[in-house]
């Protein structure tokens, strides 16, 4: 099993792309890689060559502090779990909690929503050519559907909540 970690200063990066290198450990917490991280170039193509990275080396689990939706969609995508930790613990710790199931992130809508990926109308769509950090098969995890499509569900009762009264 390969652990992939993003490290500052030797301590896990409170942010996932912009740590100055990435880590890969083994199942005995043993350091195996130290790479640099190439997505400090911060483009769309830099953050694709970092997930190729965490990928070529066979990783099994990441652990991130803070990761943004739409790489957390990718590394699940990609078959490859994603453990939260905390900057303020030692790398054994963090290595040693990733059997922890309940610190998994399982879902992409949990990473931080890109509000400059937003903004831009998604990097890929802006020029045409695109920047390599999606594609037509896997739409943007942003995009929502218009309000005229959406349906709700008026059987669902809140029966725990009351009224508020001002007294």
């Amino acid at each position: 099993m390969i652990i992939a970690m993003p490290m500052s200063r030797e301590r896990l990066a409170s942010h996932f792309t912009k740590a100055m290198q990435i880590g890969f450990h083994n199942e005995q917490s043993q350091l195996i890689k130290l790479v640099d991280n190439p997505a400090l170039e911060g483009d769309c193509s830099a953050k694709k060559a970092m997930l190729e990275l965490i990928i070529q080396q066979g990783t099994d689990i990441v652990i991130a502090q803070n990761i943004g939706e739409r790489m957390l969609g990718k590394l699940l995508d990609a078959g490859i779990s994603v453990s939260k930790g905390s900057a303020s613990q030692t790398v054994a710790t963090l290595l040693a909690q990733t059997v922890d199931l309940n610190l998994r992130l399982t879902d992409a809508s949990q990473g931080r929503v890109s509000l400059k990926h937003a903004t831009k109308g998604g990097c890929c769509h802006s020029t045409g050519g695109g920047c390599g950090c999606g594609s037509k098969a896997s739409p943007s995890r942003l995009i929502e559907a218009p309000a005229a499509q959406v349906k709700f569900d008026k059987s669902v009762h809140y029966a725990g909540f009351r009224p508020l009264t001002n007294k």
